[in-house]
Parts: structure tokens; sequence; C-alpha cells
């Protein structure tokens, strides 16, 4: 029971009793609202055999049936807007499809990424302007007829490590991820080719070397189209396999394509060179040796026994929290490339993600906003504390712009955004959760360094006692 001149206590809004936490859970098992997509199919020129606005109800339910003709007819106008919405056939125009030939062994003689080494004999990037770090040439199985679409600026490689005039060399090239992302949005047609690569693009050939006049073969005699089973089923696969991605990696990489980001198989990320210290002055290094707050950091012996802060005349608490200091804390560090370690399976950088703002060249993408793992939740476990360091290390050095500025603000953003930082996507039978690992420096926060910790008293209003912050008792 609060007193008059006592201001009420604030309840917080994540502290909820049973009945609203019940409330909750409700709206959260609520169906769906077929309304909104059963008004999407009217148009002009069809048939309006649209449920009503009330057919599918939304928030009480009747468990019960107590046979009046209302509630039946409430239910069946619920069903029929139900089986028009899911029996709705969507379509596209066949001018904003694209199709793709399914060709999994094309690049299969090509060495893995990262294997490859410039200037040797055999090396097919020294032949012409080089395949680029990226490209995974062994990894792409799907060539495009043409690359009119807005979705290719950030999917889909040119292979410049082709040899000019063989077929194929100018087309756009998929991998087994985006070629089914595609196809599960209705942008890509699949189809599998009953001829050689020769015969479906004869275009591609040295146009000053002279060839018989071929007969033009009909869709059908090239090949035939495949459904989106059989697309599940040569692009999923076990991780290792060429030409194939696990469908863990696909559910992860789906999602965010949907979500709006930017996404390309991760390539080694080459890390910074720790940059050497600045030297100290002279003058500097000996005015540091009279500052008495130092003389404890320069000599940290401590005494056997006795108290641990030295008795004796203070004037700031600073040399008393550094006297306290006893646990040595961990600072991040830079690591040159020789000492980073490798992280473990399946620990591993597996996507480089980028927000949507702005255009990113696939050919030279920039330092990716996120560096995303995928692992299983069903053949993982927890990660221990040497495979999370092993990760972060591996990690390019990020450390944050105002690391000299003081203040709250300043402390949390550091803390936040950390020296080095991973998202880990955990995928537990379809479903994602993304886990933010990073390496932050709480000891190097020294808070009792920093001024202006507390906050600034304000007058009057429900902190403070000034006019109109208390009531009295004749209220």
């Amino acid at each position: 029971m609060t007193f008059d001149d006592e201001d009420l206590i604030a309840t917080s809004p994540n502290s909820n009793n049973d009945d609203t936490a019940f409330d909750d859970a409700e709206d959260g098992d609520k169906a769906q609202d077929f309304r909104l997509f059963a008004s999407s199919l009217a148009g002009p020129g069809k048939k309006s055999q649209q449920a009503s606005g009330k057919a599918i109800r939304r928030g009480e339910k009747d468990f019960e049936s107590h046979g009046t003709r209302a509630q039946e007819n409430v239910l069946e106008s619920s069903r029929s807007a139900m089986h028009q919405v899911l029996s709705y056939t969507r379509s596209n125009q066949p001018r904003n499809v694209l199709r793709g030939w399914y060709f999994p062994d094309r690049w299969a003689d090509v060495p893995p990424e990262g294997e490859s080494t410039d200037g040797q004999p055999g090396d097919r990037t020294t032949k012409t302007r080089g395949s680029g770090q990226g490209l995974f040439e062994r990894e792409r199985v799907v060539v495009l007829e043409s690359d009119k679409s807005t979705m290719l600026q950030s999917m889909g490689r040119v292979v410049t490590s082709a040899e000019k005039y063989s077929p194929g060399w100018v087309k756009t090239w998929l991998l087994p991820e985006e070629a089914l992302f595609l196809i599960e949005r209705e942008t890509l047609d699949l189809w599998w080719p009953a001829r050689g690569i020769e015969e479906v693009f004869p275009e591609d050939g040295d146009p000053k070397v002279p060839r018989p006049k071929a007969e033009k073969l009909e869709d059908y005699e090239l090949g035939v189209p495949l459904s989106l089973q059989a697309a599940y089923a040569l692009f999923i696969g076990r991780d290792g396999e060429r030409g194939k991605i696990s469908l863990e990696k696909y559910q992860v990489y789906a999602n965010l394509r949907r979500t709006g980001y930017k996404v390309l198989r991760a390539t080694p990320t080459p890390l910074q060179s720790p940059s050497s210290p600045t030297p100290q002055p002279l003058w500097k290094w000996l005015f540091s040796l009279l500052n008495t707050n130092n003389l404890f950091a320069l000599h940290p012996k401590r005494p056997e026994y006795g108290p641990l802060v030295r008795p004796g005349l203070y004037r700031s608490y600073v040399p008393i929290y550094e006297q306290l200091a006893l646990v040595q804390r961990h600072k991040p560090a830079p690591l040159p490339p020789s000492e980073s370690p490798q992280p473990e399976h399946p620990f591993k950088i597996c996507f480089h993600v980028w927000k949507s703002q702005g255009t990113i060249m696939k050919t030279r993408p920039p330092p990716p906003d996120i560096q995303m793992a995928v692992v299983d939740a069903r053949d993982s476990s927890v990660p221990t504390l040497e495979q999370l360091d092993a990760l972060l290390l591996s990690m390019p050095w990020d450390p944050p712009a105002d690391e000299e500025k003081t203040g709250v603000g300043f402390v949390y953003k550091r803390l936040k955004h950390g020296w080095r930082s991973v998202v880990v996507a955990v995928v537990d039978r379809g479903l994602i959760s993304y886990m933010r690992f990073g390496e932050m420096a709480f000891g190097e926060e020294l808070l009792y360094e920093t001024p202006n910790l507390r906050p600034k008293a304000k007058r009057g209003g429900r902190n403070g006692r000034g006019r109109g912050g208390g009531r009295g008792r004749g209220r």
C-alpha cells in the first residue's frame, strides 16, 4: 500500500500477469486471415465469389457446436474462403521467366576454390582474365539462356576462366542454392538437357570458323522441363558434394534472401596484419613516471599479507580500484594471418551477408556486414569455448570507431559492436534461430574513470520532489 505523498510504482511492460500472457499466447495461435488473400484474387472480369468480411473470424473461437444455423453458415463460409485461396493457380508471364539448363559436369575438371596457384602450369586462371575470388566454378551447374532479370544483380557469375568461344563461355552460371531459390519464386524454368551443351548453345562458337548450317531444334527436342521436386533432388545433398548444398544451408540462404539481404558464398577474408605501435616521446614517458597513479601499474608487486588497498591518503578512487584489480582481464588484439586459428567443423563461415541498402559488385564485393555460419541443431551441440575462440579469432579485426570516446552511450555502443563478431544460424528441422557472438572487452571499460555516469536528477515530475512532483493529502 502506497502513502499519499508517494508515487505509484510504474508497472514494467514485461511484467504481465497470467491472463495477459495467456492472451499473448492466444494471439500467436490465431489462424491465418484468408480474407486478405481472397480479396487479392478478385479483379476486373472475374466473378466475385469471395467470402464476406465476416467469413473468417479472429479472436474468440467457438469450440463447441450448439446446433444453430448461424454457426454452420460461419464455418461453411470460412471453409469456402480457405478452399478458394488454396486452390488458386499462381502463374507468371512468360517474358519474366528465365530458362536454365542443368549441366553438372561442365566445370568438373576445374580445381576447387582456393587450391589453384597463380603462375603454375595447367592453371586455368592464367589463360584469360582470371576466375576471381568467390567464383566457385566447380559448383556452378545451371547455365541461363539470358540474364535479363533484376535478381541476377546479386547472384550468378560468368565463368571468365573458360576458353574463348567454348560452349557457355559468355553465359551466366548459377550455384545450386541460387538456382533453387529462383525456381521456388517462379523466376527460373529449369530444363534437363537431352543433348550436349554445344547443341543447346550453338551460337557461342567462333564466328570466324565456318560451320555447317544445322537445323533448328524444337525445345522438347533439346530437353524436358523439371519440377520443383526434381530440382530439390538435384541440388540438395551433403556438405562437400560438388554441385549440391545441404538443406540447412539452403533454408538459411532462402530465408535471408526473402527478408531482403544479399548473400554470397563465403570466401577467405584476408586478415589485417597488426599495426606497429606508435613510439611514445621521451618527455611524455618521463612525465608518466612522475604520475603517482601510474606507480602501482608500473610496479604491480603485492604484499604477501595485509590489506589489498595500501593505507594512505587518496584523493581519487582510481588508484583504489587499480589495486583491487586482481583478475587478469581480456584485451582484444589483432593477430597476424600466420597465427590465426582455423575454426572447427561445423562452426565455419558459410555465407557473407550484406544489408539491402545499396548495390554490391559480384566480382569485387565490399567487406560483408555479417559473416554467418550454419549448424544443424540435431547433429551438433553448444559450441565450446575453444570452438568459439577459434571462430572469432578467424574473423577480421574490426574495432569500434569510437574507441577513445567516453560516456555511458559510447560504452554500450562499443560493447554492442565488439572487436570481432560472427552470426551462427542454428537450424532445427526448418526453424532458424540466429545467434550473434562477439569478442568484447568488458575489462577495458573502466567505469570509475568515466565521468558523468550518473544521470542528472530532473526537477519536478515523477523523479523529483519539486513543483507538482508529490501528492498531497487533499488530493
